[in-house]
């Protein structure tokens, strides 16, 4: 007689039949699952959800003195039900101490699929999806050395499913120290860590990976004495505070990257139908060594001031502001990542050298108005006014760079 054998996603949904699409309400043991039981037989047990972190999490200093770990969860929902993700827990391995969690209403709003079909914080049949991750915590000596998940799942059909997943032991914090990217005041960190949604969440389907290269980017824009982004002509390039500002180099390094000839973008709106290689505009790529990279994005056509090859050092001018590309208004976006490639790579905190502070942007939408109104945006002080050394700037943080 002809025997077939299942695949392995057939085999796992029978499983998952089997065990009623659900794990019991009972959850794993913190320790390893793979302990073997007296006759050498090793148990399992069947997780209809699957979940795991998706890159090392990477401890960063930020301005507001706290440390601070943003990351994403790859979840898999390998059953053939809906499933509504009800909590995630992040936990200290070693203490058995939770350190962040979500709710139902939480990840609603951090659990991103494709499918707008999708209840908010729930995945479909066989559908995966992705929960940005962000935990602090008050000095580098409380970041757990050993981070496991709680994840708690309601099915439509079955029993619910607890389980202790996703075990990850992140890295020691960065001590990747850079120069700023640009000289003078008022300049607000647009976007920035780790909560605001446009960068931190722009991951990307590429040569068949997830990456996420903007998960530290910052858009630096600048303010005029008066709190505003720009005066006069919302279309003119020229009425943006930092357009033209020369843009320095934040370490030595070499240029891997060097594009230019790309027009201005007219500000209001982001550019329709633009090919993916002109997404950063004008731009140049560093190499800083040990696998990281600098991108300086969107510069001013005929400016970029630096060739392929080329090497810099900290300070030197590598072109001025624009607004090229995939942009909406004139700013200098800059991250780190770890590959050549500013899209096809994944982001990496960094600290920077020197800056001053004593205000930052009330909100993100804020921030929006003062872009569409061109009026003051609305502030508010930062918890420690003053200077700051070797930190990263938090988002819509207002500094002053030295001159």
């Amino acid at each position: 007689m002809k025997k077939t054998r299942m695949n392995g996603l057939a085999a796992v949904v029978a499983l998952c039949a089997l065990a009623a699409c659900g794990g019991g309400s009972s959850p794993m043991s913190l320790g390893s699952t793979a302990n073997a039981q007296s006759n050498g037989v090793v148990p399992f047990t069947v997780t209809p959800v699957v979940m795991h972190v998706k890159n090392t999490p990477v401890p960063v200093k930020g301005s507001d003195g706290l440390y601070h770990l943003v990351y994403e969860l790859k979840l898999d929902n390998f059953s053939g039900d809906p499933a509504a993700i009800k909590g995630i827990d992040a936990i200290d391995a070693g203490t058995g101490a939770t350190v962040g969690s979500l709710t139902p209403a939480d990840l609603a709003q951090r659990l991103a699929v494709n499918d707008k079909r999708t209840a908010p914080g729930s995945l479909g049949p066989a559908q995966g999806g992705l929960v940005y991750m962000h935990l602090s915590f008050k000095d580098a000596a409380a970041v757990p050395k050993t981070l496991v998940h709680r994840l708690s799942i309601a099915f439509e059909r079955g029993n619910p499913f607890v389980g202790i997943v996703a075990r990850t032991v992140p890295a020691a914090p960065t001590a990747l120290v850079l120069e700023p990217p640009l000289r003078g005041s008022l300049y607000i960190a647009g976007d920035a860590c780790c909560d605001s949604t446009r960068h931190v969440r722009a991951t990307l389907p590429l040569d068949g990976q997830l990456f996420t290269s903007q998960r530290f980017a910052v858009d630096w824009e600048q303010l005029d004495s008066a709190g505003r982004i720009y005066v006069g002509d919302p279309k003119n390039v020229d009425s943006y505070n930092v357009y033209r500002k020369p843009i320095h180099a934040v370490a030595s390094g070499k240029v891997v990257a060097a594009l230019d000839g790309l027009e201005d973008q007219t500000p209001g709106a982001l550019p329709e139908n633009l090919p993916p290689e002109h997404a950063d505009g004008n731009h140049v790529v560093l190499d800083l060594g040990d696998g990281r990279y600098a991108l300086f994005a969107h510069m001013r056509p005929g400016s970029v001031a630096v060739s392929v090859g080329q090497t810099v050092t900290a300070g030197q001018v590598l072109g001025l502001v624009g607004n090229s590309g995939n942009s909406s208004e004139p700013h200098l976006h800059f991250h780190v990542h770890d590959g050549p490639s500013p899209l096809a790579s994944n982001g990496l905190p960094y600290l920077m050298k020197g800056f001053t502070a004593l205000q930052r942007g009330v909100s993100t939408a804020a921030f929006d108005k003062a872009i569409a109104d061109g009026k003051p945006i609305a502030v508010e002080p930062v918890p420690t006014p003053g200077a700051f050394v070797n930190v990263m700037p938090m988002d819509l943080w207002i500094v002053d760079f030295p001159s």
